[in-house]
């Protein structure tokens, strides 16, 4: 009975696993329904990125898509991302490195790469009628560097050390994208160094408004050299107007770095690599004008990332490597996967437990057949210890009563039983004994008599 109530409870177990591991499955790696993305200032390109991709997350995974917008640059998107409060966010690469050298965060979220987005590119805007055309030039100048938590703050700081002036050198401005190009419209302003995407619209703005002039960056390429992130770069004549007037009216070389759209270590795996296929897609990239990563692909997708690549986004580039189950499943379930072994231990060493005692039990009638053996090896001790006598019979009934033993110990085990218990297998081996010492006594008085008849005939 008990065996069968155990085959019951496996088999029952066993027919809701088919069952319970997708539902398991899909509880712990199904999309949450909503996301937040940290996009950037305003008039800058990160807002448009955002929002695009936003609404393509919303179309094809059917999550809302909640924005973090007018974000004051890369290292508040940072800080966003570290405490969870925004799921995805672009960022300039080294930005961190550059304002908070020292930065120490043991939080449990972390920042993690997804893709590279675009180049950021970085302009040398001075006023028009400034008279600013080298870099000693704004020293007690008016210059825009950026707010402080931007990227555009970062690399501002790196150019003036390349420029060799020091951040007091200048009269420092910490403003946004609309805030410079209102100064610069007003005669505020005598210089500003924006890095960001060519396609923002502060850009086209600018030269709209004809206010200021760009320069080229001085030793550009040396600059690239000494840094690994950022890489030369020319911006052609006539980018951001070409009628009636270019601007710029020639070529521009620059540096660029490329910017970073990032997660966090807490977002699920299959999200990341979804989100990964729709912002390298090709409709995505076509439509923001991307068009580097249209012609480079994954292999410019993942280039020079600053942050340990996410899960998912290996998952992407590198389908060969993702394993059998997420990480995030795996890693959901291992208390569940720890209790449901310590369990079936707990209930395998119970089972042993039981089967132990249910043995112990059993085993009050084996010492009452060893008692009983015990009492017939003591009475055929006193039979057969003078010539003459005979004790056949009686010797005879002592072996019925050690065959009755045997035969009814038999009755009560089994094959497995005799091979898995000692005693059983000891009780049997003294039966064969002791009835091996009777049979001998009674063989020797048998034969003993037929001498004596023998030895009477032969006498007469």
């Amino acid at each position: 009975m008990r065996k069968t109530i155990i085959g019951i409870a496996i088999v029952a177990a066993l027919a809701t696993m088919p069952f319970l591991v997708p539902a398991l499955y899909h509880q712990f790696t199904a999309f949450p329904k909503s996301i937040m993305i940290a996009s950037g200032p305003q008039e800058g390109q990160y807002q448009q990125i955002a929002a695009d991709l936003a609404k393509e997350i919303e179309a094809q995974l059917g999550i809302e898509v909640k924005l973090e917008k007018d974000t004051h640059g890369s290292l508040d998107n940072l800080r966003l991302l570290r405490q969870g409060d925004v799921d995805f966010a672009l960022y300039q690469p080294g930005t961190e490195r550059v304002l908070d050298p020292k930065h120490s965060d043991s939080s449990k979220l972390q920042p993690r790469f997804v893709a590279n987005v675009y180049p950021e590119v970085t302009h040398w805007f001075v006023r028009r009628g400034s008279g600013i055309t080298s870099p000693g030039d704004l020293v007690g100048r008016k210059v825009a560097l950026g707010e402080k938590t931007s990227g555009d703050y970062a690399m501002s700081k790196l150019l003036l050390k390349h420029f060799g002036l020091k951040e007091t050198d200048v009269d420092a401005q910490y403003l946004s994208f609309v805030d410079v190009r209102k100064q610069f419209a007003t005669g505020e302003l005598d210089a500003a160094f924006m890095t960001l995407g060519t396609h923002a619209k502060t850009l086209t703005q600018l030269a709209e408004e004809e206010t200021c002039d760009l320069l080229t960056i001085p030793y550009a390429e040396a600059f690239t050299r000494k840094l690994i992130l950022p890489s030369p770069y020319t911006i052609p004549a006539g980018m951001y107007d070409s009628y009636p007037s270019a601007f710029p009216p020639t070529d521009v070389k620059t540096i660029s770095i490329r910017a970073s759209l990032l997660t966090n270590n807490g977002v699920d795996a299959n999200l990341v690599e979804a989100v990964a296929s729709i912002f390298l897609s090709e409709k995505f990239l076509l439509a923001n004008d991307l068009g580097d990563l249209v012609d480079g692909g994954k292999a410019v997708a993942m280039q020079k990332p600053e942050f340990e690549m996410h899960p998912g986004a290996t998952a992407y580039y590198d389908p060969e490597l993702k394993p059998l189950l997420p990480t995030d499943f795996v890693e959901a379930t291992e208390g569940m996967r720890s209790f449901l072994v310590s369990s079936m231990i707990a209930v395998f060493l119970l089972f042993r437990w039981y089967a132990a005692a249910a043995r112990r039990r059993k085993e009050h009638w084996l010492d009452q057949c060893i008692k009983s053996l015990l009492e017939i090896e003591r009475r055929q001790v006193d039979l057969d210890q003078k010539s003459g006598t005979d004790d056949c019979t009686r010797l005879q009934k002592l072996l019925d009563e050690v065959t009755d033993l045997r035969q009814g110990a038999l009755r009560k085990v089994s094959a497995h039983d005799l091979s898995d218990d000692r005693a059983a297998d000891c009780f049997l081996e003294m039966c064969h004994a002791l009835s091996d010492k009777i049979n001998a006594k009674i063989t020797r008085q048998r034969l003993e008599r037929k001498f004596e008849e023998l030895s009477g005939r032969l006498g007469n």
